[in-house]
């Protein structure tokens, strides 16, 4: 999300009110497996009780995890729809009051955050709202404005190459789809509307951040996993499922694999 322009802004609107139909645990387990995995590095970074930022924070199934365990958070989506059910799910587990709601991208609120005279310990993104944005460098402006020294960055984005998703659509006859992230101009689908979207990997992110971060852990997602779109396929087989996020398990964090997949975690402390 971040940035988005009106049509992309307007697209994730239109897509809140199926959003966790979608990628409920009965009709895509992927999601649920992957969103585990980041969960997982979030625990191994953030000390319960933080304060956070929270980048995209969609329908709010993130934040709901995140205030179980005692955080307070800073949540912004530019899109006002998915705020709406988010800010309704947090009221119903009762946890409203932890989070504060801000309809903004990383690039308006680079532009906003000083009126809001916060600090807070860690920034989060996950499942590629950054990847919306045309420009790393407003979301460096803003890290440099909201997260304290020693703070943790940990974006979870889709990156240049992910092999397994040139393989399957390779395989079903679909080169365009197979090779859409080597595009120059690459854009999403989303609800009908298309909007240009970026590919960003832990080298654009070292680029962009400079020497006032540094990257301590880089770990794929959805490199033995398939992409998130073949998730229904996947729930007729949960034998297979199994041994594929075991393989994952294996193989996420080794050289010259962690920086692809379907998608990567990347983590970046503030010096």
């Amino acid at each position: 999300m971040g940035s988005l322009s009106a049509s992309s802004a307007a697209a994730f609107d239109a897509l809140a009110p199926r959003y966790d139909e979608l990628f409920s645990s009965r009709a895509n387990p992927l999601k649920d497996l992957m969103r585990a995995r980041v969960h997982a590095a979030l625990a191994r970074h953030f000390a319960p009780g933080s304060a956070l930022l929270e980048l995209g924070c969609g329908t709010g199934e993130d934040t709901l995890a995140l205030t179980a365990r005692g955080h307070t958070i800073v949540a912004a989506d530019p899109a006002p729809t998915m705020l709406t059910h988010a800010r309704a799910k947090l009221a119903d587990a009762g946890r409203v009051a932890a989070v504060r709601f801000v309809n903004a991208g990383a690039s308006a609120l680079a532009e906003e955050w000083p009126a809001l005279g916060l600090r807070v310990d860690n920034v989060f993104s996950n499942f590629a709202p950054l990847n919306c944005e045309p420009s790393l460098e407003p979301v460096r402006r803003l890290l440099e404005q909201a997260l304290r020294p020693g703070g943790r960055f940990v974006a979870v984005v889709l990156p240049p190459v992910c092999p397994l998703e040139i393989a399957l659509f390779l395989a079903r006859g679909e080169p365009r789809t197979a090779l859409r992230r080597f595009r120059r101009h690459a854009e999403a689908d989303v609800e009908g509307v298309r909007f240009p979207m970026r590919y960003y990997g832990a080298g654009d992110f070292d680029r962009a951040l400079g020497a006032g971060f540094r990257r301590v852990e880089t770990r794929s997602l959805g490199l033995a996993l398939p992409p998130l779109s073949f998730g229904p396929r996947l729930a007729r087989a949960p034998r297979l499922m199994a041994a594929l996020a075991a393989l994952e398990d294996r193989l996420a964090g080794l050289p010259g694999l962690s920086r692809m997949g379907d998608h990567v975690i990347l983590v970046y402390e503030r010096r």
